[in-house]
């Protein structure tokens, strides 16, 4: 069995990594689709008059199928963090994880309705993706939150 010290130690380094993630992420969500659902729709379904080629179903697959992998690895070890932490009811955890799975999914596959022209989709993008942001940050807070507790006691 882990040690509580090194768990908190790996927990803490784990916690910055993510943060910095997830602010590298808005970052280039913001300078790559925009803000607004039109600027995100633009993004994918293209535009004629500012030159914008509307993305392909392949290059929506090259990018999907890496994010899919990689933000589920992410959301699978820091719920196995929040898993192993006390603090919080079983059911709170359960849909922290699931809300995270869910946004993500609904950021990930968005695109794939954009393309063939469901402007409704882009509001999808653009709330899947501030949904999945506000979540790790509450996650983040939480296990931040139980491991300053834990140090304390």
């Amino acid at each position: 069995m882990i040690s509580a010290r090194l768990f908190k130690l790996l927990l803490f380094f784990a916690l910055g990594l993510i943060f910095l993630q997830l602010v590298s992420g808005v970052w280039l969500f913001v300078e790559k689709y925009g803000v607004t659902p039109d600027e995100v729709y633009l993004y994918f379904a293209g535009d004629e008059e500012n030159f914008i080629v509307a993305k392909s179903f392949e290059g929506l697959l090259e990018t999907a199928v890496p994010h899919f992998v990689a933000i589920s690895a992410t959301i699978f070890v820091y719920a196995h963090f929040l898993l192993f932490t006390q603090g919080i009811s079983t059911r709170k955890k359960q849909l922290l994880i699931a809300g995270l799975f869910l946004s993500a999914l609904a950021d990930i596959f968005s695109p794939f309705g954009i393309l063939y022209g469901y402007e409704f989709f882009a509001w999808i993008k653009v709330l899947a993706f501030l949904g999945f942001e506000i979540l790790m940050g509450v996650l983040l807070y939480t296990l931040f939150s139980l491991y300053l507790l834990q140090k304390r006691a």
